[in-house]
């Protein structure tokens, strides 16, 4: 009688130990665990944005992800004349097309101000990866960007 209870008192221990270990190895959270990754650095591109919102981008301010959370924090700052076309109405309401753009293109570079405890940094409920397009947000600031390069740093 006794055996019948503790082989699947014992099986269910097990069970609920491999299952222990396989979340805590998936969800590091410990400082030893993350503080074996790299800090990232990676360059944004916002394009054709307002001269008002580039020239409030400046060098030392916050990057925020979708959630909130402060992630990276701007090293360098470019801003550069659009080549697009900028497209406006004129008094009588007609479409008006300027060869000449006030619009800016706006690179931001910035250093990642956690660890990556994984193959890729997380930002909110994105990942920062070349190519990707997200959305970075400073204290005054919005912009959808082109993640241009990553790269690991120390």
């Amino acid at each position: 009688m006794v055996k019948k209870i503790i082989a699947p008192l014992v099986v269910a221990l097990v069970i609920i130990a491999g299952v222990f270990t396989i979340y805590k190895l998936l969800n590091p959270k410990n400082k030893e665990v993350l503080s074996q990754g790299n800090y990232i650095e990676t360059i944004f591109l916002a394009e054709d944005v307002r001269p008002e919102v580039a020239n409030s981008m400046h060098i030392g301010d916050t990057i925020y992800d979708s959630t909130g959370r402060p992630s990276l924090k701007v090293s360098n700052v470019k801003i550069e004349d659009s080549t697009s076309r900028y497209v406006t109405y004129d008094d009588i309401g007609r479409l008006k097309v300027a060869n000449t753009s006030i619009l800016k293109n706006v690179y931001i570079s910035a250093k990642s101000l956690n660890k990556k405890y994984a193959w890729a940094y997380p930002f909110g409920t994105d990942l920062i990866l070349a190519g990707a397009h997200v959305a970075i947000y400073g204290d005054n600031w919005k912009v959808w960007t082109t993640i241009l390069s990553v790269q690991d740093v120390k």
